[in-house]
């Protein structure tokens, strides 16, 4: 006789069955906003350490529970997919404790990923982390209107899409890019208000404003909004939040996480019409997405370097390119521009490994197999080989996989992963402060050769040298694009 012990459930899951699923979603929404009204020195809006109190049968249980944004999303998600539900509405004291079991159901967790995929596992979930932790929305936000709205409309060699944004969007939405933002941020900041959640009841409007009102918000909710049923249902699984961050309960409206709405904002233009042209199953507006990036950056060259400093690389038959050559006199610096955004399932606290392997390859790939070509055409020795992403998410020590991926790629620690906002920054600390700008690269290079353990990025060293603000989507009037509909919004 052939005895199968059943697997039992974590506690988490044992505990959840006491309570409403409704209850549930409503208290992890509102502990995100407690953490952000409420955040702290050590961790900031990220997360916080809440002592507890609370008797479980006959035993009382005082514990120190770590609250993380992050883990709240993945909490959110399991709480909707995996549990069976009770009747009780849950409290403060026992939300808290049931954090602390996912906290453990989360550490046990993390052992399922093979020893050979832990870094890959480490640098989806701090990618996550990161982005959160840099508050850099309002920038992104900037930037990709920007890109949107002013770049796509430039007279340029590379601008050979006819791509009428404006006109699409409104087609797609009924509102202008400015209305549907603001409308975005408004809702934000009543979620700000009412700790995540809002009554379709009891709508805040604002008077004499032909944007704000009861119709246009619930208009913009419901199309950001999605239902359990729905979640439950979805592809994306937890990354659904991303694209609907807002949980349609009956009469209410419930912030999935206080990121999540951020990340709503951020990207409140480029989904819609990037959705657009996907319904259509057309590639148009992604390839035109590139030439835009590269037109970019050619205006972030121009303005912070003299014209003999930089030069497009012309295209040949003979091989791959790369974008890009800049000379800072001692150093030469060749740039290989990559716009394609990775899948959101490789961005969250536990990545689908083989989707994160795939795009690494792929894009990062291409790209080095590019710049190292582009040197050796060139004939330049040891050139800094940038490949510059758009996204701001991955370490810069995630390019270490890449040469345990594919064998016939060399690593000479010449390649450095940078993001655009790194890369704005740098150039213009170099236009701005020479001496400093090459402080920073020796720092940077000297973290290359030696493997640095205490982290490769750009920023960590900027950040050394005080380097805080992007000054030069400043200089540039880019960060207008937020200002202008955050005074709408307030006015």
């Amino acid at each position: 006789m052939i005895i199968i012990k059943a697997k039992l459930p974590h506690q988490f899951f044992v505990y959840a069955s006491n309570f409403t699923l409704e209850s549930m979603i409503k208290i992890i929404s509102y502990w995100s906003y407690y953490i952000f009204l409420n955040s702290n020195t050590l961790q900031g809006k990220m997360g916080a350490l809440i002592y507890n109190e609370i008797m479980i049968g006959n035993t009382t249980i005082k514990q120190n529970v770590t609250i993380v944004q992050t883990w709240l999303i993945d909490m959110q998600y399991d709480i909707i997919m995996n549990c069976s539900y009770g009747t009780k509405t849950i409290s403060e004291n026992e939300s808290l404790h049931l954090i602390s079991l996912y906290n453990d159901y989360c550490n046990q967790r993390k052992n399922n990923f093979k020893k050979s995929d832990i870094f890959m596992y480490l640098y989806g979930l701090f990618g996550e982390q990161k982005k959160f932790q840099s508050n850099t929305f309002r920038e992104s936000f900037s930037r990709e209107k920007y890109i949107l709205e002013s770049v796509s409309r430039k007279n340029h060699t590379k601008n050979t899409y006819d791509i009428d944004i404006a006109n699409i969007f409104v087609e797609t939405t009924n509102f202008s890019t400015d209305e549907h933002s603001s409308i975005i941020l408004y809702i934000a900041i009543c979620f700000i208000i009412s700790k995540g959640i809002i009554f379709n009841t009891d709508i805040n409007t604002k008077s004499n404003s032909h944007i704000f009102t009861n119709k246009n918000i619930l208009n913009v909710l419901s199309k950001n909004s999605i239902t359990v049923e729905k979640i439950r249902n979805s592809k994306l699984n937890r990354q659904i939040f991303y694209s609907k961050p807002i949980i349609k309960i009956q009469d209410s409206y419930i912030a999935s996480n206080y990121f999540m709405i951020l990340s709503l904002f951020e990207n409140s233009n480029y989904w819609v019409i990037r959705n657009k042209f996907n319904s259509m199953k057309s590639q148009t507006f992604l390839n035109a997405f590139g030439s835009y990036f590269e037109i970019y950056v050619e205006e972030i060259l121009s303005y912070c370097l003299n014209n003999n400093q930089f030069r497009h690389i012309d295209e040949t038959n003979n091989g791959k390119r790369a974008d890009w050559i800049i000379n800072f006199g001692q150093y030469k610096f060749i740039v290989e521009q990559k716009s394609t955004l990775s899948l959101l399932g490789i961005k969250q606290n536990q990545p689908d490994i083989v989707s994160m392997k795939q795009y690494i390859l792929k894009t990062w790939g291409e790209a080095v197999r590019q710049l190292s070509e582009t040197q050796t055409a060139l004939n330049i020795e040891k050139p800094i080989k940038i490949i510059l992403l758009y996204e701001d998410y991955y370490k810069a020590e995630c390019l270490d996989e890449l040469f345990k991926l594919d064998c016939d790629l060399k690593n000479d620690n010449n390649y450095w992963l940078v993001t655009i906002r790194e890369f704005e920054m740098l150039l213009i600390t170099y236009k701005n402060s020479p001496d400093l700008f090459f402080k920073i690269i020796n720092e940077k290079i000297d973290s290359e050769y030696t493997h640095s353990l205490g982290g490769r990025e750009l920023e960590i060293f900027l950040r050394k040298n005080n380097i805080i603000e992007n000054q030069y989507l400043i200089e540039a009037k880019i960060i207008n694009e937020y200002y202008n509909i955050k005074n709408s919004v307030l006015t």
